[in-house]
């Protein structure tokens, strides 16, 4: 049985009772046991929309010591209440959604599904990040505990995205979108963006020249609104890690990039024709890392625009 907001609402008032006539008990349970009854921040989500992947910025860490709960899997430190409560509609797609982070420090994750079972990870991919994925996520509230393996708390990102059922994306696709970026003749945008992803395109370039580790559907996909204007279009990342970026143009085509300042990309359009770009933020490595994204239209007379966030 799923877990619903009615049962939580019960679970509360059974909490609250227990408060009026045990109160010398409930310290022990508060803080030994991160506790799922307590909403984190709620977010919602359906499996379409997260098919792009979705990021949530938060601290984490806590000052609950899991090694010390025996009813629930893991050891670190996090918060007694959880950090996210999403509500997840799965439209009836069976597909497996995935929770990953990116932090500051060598970080942690908990998370209490649907059905009110436990999953715990630490480090995954070659790093000290965790990954978590759920096959055939039904509908439901899933809390997420992103914790600490040191009492340091940290600044971390969670990255919720979902996939077909039992396998990994093959290859990017453009037809999936990302994030919308608007630009006119002159201007600029700027954007966080969580670099890398479950692609690993050293072992199936998939037809784009690339290399690295992206995301099935793209990070960004930008419109040049203006008709019968050409201008130079610049791309370009920078990131905590070695990133590239990988980009498919109004005719379909492939151009990728890894260093062009250092580390980060930028990929070029000389002549650009207003149209659809779909923009993809890598990385060399298979960690995720956070980076930000900057996309200049300059018309031909004119300076630099001023990227905006």
């Amino acid at each position: 049985m799923n877990r619903s907001s009615n049962r939580r609402r019960h679970a509360v008032a059974g909490l609250t009772a227990l408060m009026a006539s045990s109160w010398f008990a409930l310290p022990a349970l508060a803080s030994d046991c991160p506790d799922w009854r307590i909403d984190g921040i709620v977010i919602r989500q359906d499996a379409e929309t997260a098919w792009v992947p979705q990021s949530f910025p938060l601290t984490a860490g806590g000052a609950l010591d899991l090694s010390q709960c025996a009813a629930v899997p893991g050891y670190g430190n996090l918060t007694l209440a959880p950090n996210l409560t999403l509500h997840y509609d799965d439209r009836g797609m069976g597909r497996d959604l995935d929770f990953r982070v990116t932090g500051d420090c060598d970080t942690l994750m908990l998370i209490n599904d649907a059905g009110a079972g436990w999953h715990f990870n630490d480090d995954e991919d070659g790093t000290l990040n965790p990954r978590i994925r759920l096959g055939n996520a039904p509908s439901g509230i899933y809390d997420i505990w992103v914790g600490t393996f040191g009492a340091q708390a940290c600044s971390a990102t969670l990255v919720l995205e979902t996939f077909p059922p039992g396998a990994a994306p093959a290859c990017p696709d453009w037809s999936l979108g990302g994030a919308e970026m608007r630009l006119t003749p002159g201007s600029a945008e700027l954007r966080d963006v969580v670099a890398g992803g479950d692609l690993n395109l050293f072992t199936n370039a998939c037809g784009t020249g690339g290399h690295g580790h992206v995301a099935q559907a793209p990070d960004f996909t930008v419109y040049l609104d203006a008709q019968d204007t050409l201008g130079r279009l610049e791309l370009a990342a920078r990131g905590e890690c070695d990133t590239l970026m990988l980009v498919n143009d109004p005719t379909q085509g492939w151009h990728f990039n890894d260093d062009f300042d250092g580390l980060d990309p930028r990929v070029a359009f000389a002549d650009a024709a207003p149209g659809r770009y779909d923009v993809w933020v890598g990385t060399y490595g298979n960690a995720l890392c956070r980076a930000t994204f900057e996309a200049n239209w300059i018309v031909e007379g004119g300076a630099a625009p001023a990227a905006t966030k």
